[in-house]
C-alpha cells in the first residue's frame, strides 16, 4: 500500500470518528518519520497489528483534554483528571480509530488483526518500539483548539 493511501486511511477514521464525536473537523498539521519516541501527548495507546505476512502498530496520543471532551459530550461525564474512565475511553476511541483504518486498509487487500490495547499515560511518557518498525507520524490539531491528536503507524514484512 502506498504512503498516500495510508495517510487517506487515518485522516478519513480520524475525521470519522473524531469529527462525529467532537463536532470538530481534524486538521493535519504534520506528517513527520518518526525515529525516536518524542512529542507524545497525555495518554496513548498502542494496538499491535497482524496478519499473515505483515506485523506492525498503531499508536494514538491524546492530549488529555479530548478524552475528557469526549466523555462530556458522548458519555455525559465530567472529569478533569486522569482516572481510569479516561483510559477505557482513551482505548474505546482508539479501537473506533483504528477500526476504521483497518476497514479502508481492507479495500487495498490488506486484511489486518488488531490487539487489545495497551495505554500509557504521563507526562513526558515514552513508548519503546523495535527499530525495525519504521512508524510515520501523523499530527492533528481538534478543531481551532490547542489540542492534538497524533497517530503513529508502523507496517513490517514478518
Amino acid at each position: 500500500m502506498q504512503a498516500h493511501s495510508i495517510s487517506e486511511s487515518i485522516e478519513k477514521a480520524v475525521k470519522e470518528v473524531i469529527g462525529t464525536y467532537l463536532k470538530k473537523i481534524p486538521i493535519l498539521k504534520e506528517t513527520q518519520v518518526k525515529k525516536e519516541d518524542k512529542g507524545l501527548r497525555d495518554i496513548s495507546v498502542i494496538i499491535g497489528l497482524a496478519s499473515e505476512k505483515l506485523e506492525g502498530v498503531f499508536i494514538v496520543s491524546y492530549d488529555k483534554e479530548i478524552i475528557f471532551e469526549f466523555m462530556k459530550e458522548i458519555l455525559n461525564e465530567y472529569t478533569d483528571q486522569i482516572n481510569k474512565d479516561v483510559i477505557d475511553a482513551s482505548g474505546e476511541l482508539t479501537n473506533q480509530i483504528c477500526g476504521v483504518f483497518r476497514r479502508e486498509f481492507e479495500k487495498a487487500g490488506i486484511s489486518l488483526q488488531g490487539s487489545t490495547p495497551s495505554i500509557v499515560t504521563g507526562e513526558n511518557h515514552k513508548i519503546e518500539m523495535p527499530s525495525k518498525i519504521p512508524r510515520i507520524a501523523f499530527i492533528y490539531q481538534i478543531g481551532e483548539s490547542s489540542n492534538f491528536i497524533i497517530i503513529e503507524f508502523g507496517l513490517i514484512k514478518k
